[in-house]
């Protein structure tokens, strides 16, 4: 059963479980074209808000936070979302947060096709990969905010979620301010996978009705970022590994 949440409340869930682990110094900070990249523990990645949201300006911080728990901090201050700073902070938590113990190496759309197959399917987004789920699937919709061909007006996902059996929503809802609203949406039952780089492996998610978190690790940091200051985007880029986290295998 999913318990109703706000985005406040998602996001002070998971600074707690970041600031519950210990700090670390925030090293280089590399911004592309479509991915920041965070130095810390690991080498932590988020997509880029100026990249995926129309109409939002790039920024360049001069001066930032000088340690995780104090860019994580970020996330709850209203003033971040949907901004880079919100995109920066995501990528130290995810510099901190440790690969979950029990993992299975596979990228999120095979999650997505695995339990949707011939089921009604919602995916929050254009992923690349959604043309190939299309003939799997009873009924697809593609929620967009700026829809193609086939796609659906993404101010139309109170009328579809409640209609979907699986429903794939982005990790980028977490720097935008939609998650929540989404998540409620959605039906109880309703199977719910997180995907992208920036789908941080916190624990906390899975108390919001997160079933998977599909999100990645990178085991080759100097072939991520150079592919990242290259202006690769996560589709093409090398030393990364994709990952998934299973709410039945989550940590205690």
């Amino acid at each position: 059963m999913r318990t109703p949440l706000t985005q406040p409340e998602i996001l002070r869930a998971l600074v707690e479980e970041t600031c519950r682990l210990p700090d670390a110094p925030i090293g280089d900070v590399t911004m592309g074209t479509c991915l920041a990249a965070v130095s810390a523990r690991f080498l932590g990645l988020a997509s880029l808000v100026s990249h995926i949201a129309p109409g939002i300006g790039r920024q360049t911080p001069a001066d930032g936070p000088t340690s995780v728990h104090e860019a994580a901090a970020l996330l709850a201050d209203a003033a971040t979302t949907n901004t880079d700073a919100a995109s920066l902070a995501m990528a130290a938590v995810n510099a901190l947060l440790p690969p979950p113990d029990i993992e299975a190496d596979m990228p999120g759309q095979d999650i997505v096709l695995e339990h949707g197959r011939g089921k009604n399917v919602a995916v929050i987004g254009h992923f690349p990969f959604v043309d190939s789920l299309r003939a799997a699937c009873s009924t697809l919709w593609v929620l967009e905010k700026r829809p193609k061909p086939g796609d659906v007006d993404a101010s139309r996902a109170d009328e579809i979620l409640p209609q979907a059996d699986l429903v794939a929503v982005t990790g980028a809802t977490l720097l935008n301010g939609t998650l929540a609203g989404l998540l409620n949406a959605c039906r109880p039952d309703a199977f719910v996978v997180m995907l992208g780089p920036t789908t941080p492996f916190a624990a906390s998610l899975f108390a919001c009705g997160i079933d998977v978190l599909a999100g990645c690790s990178v085991p080759d940091p100097e072939a991520a970022l150079t592919g990242i200051r290259s202006g690769k985007c996560f589709k093409g880029l090398s030393g990364v590994r994709q990952t998934v986290w299973r709410k039945s295998a989550a940590r205690a």
